[in-house]
């Protein structure tokens, strides 16, 4: 069953809403933390992160070939591991 115009214009209110949400909260931690480009990076590292857990939890990588699931398993793999090696300059500085 097609969704109707209305419910598509409130969730593409909703998804503009929280885009611009996002940089408005990444503002207000990044003048907190004071880490410069590295709270950017670590921003767009937890966008990834969350946009493919939610991909994984409603099925959205479900049929795809296990090459595929293995090249989403490294990727997430190195953003983490970018992300501790981030956590550990900013700790060494």
């Amino acid at each position: 069953m097609p969704n109707s115009a209305v419910e598509n214009y409130l969730f593409s209110a909703l998804a503009g809403t929280t885009w611009f949400l996002q940089f408005f909260f990444y503002g207000m931690g990044e003048s907190k933390l004071g880490n410069g480009a590295s709270s950017w990076i670590l921003h767009m590292a937890f966008i990834i992160l969350i946009a493919n857990a939610w991909g994984i939890q409603l099925k959205e990588w479900q049929g795809v070939s296990k090459k595929t699931k293995v090249t989403i398993a490294l990727g997430i793999a190195t953003i983490i591991l970018s992300v501790l090696v981030v956590g550990l300059g900013n700790a060494l500085k």
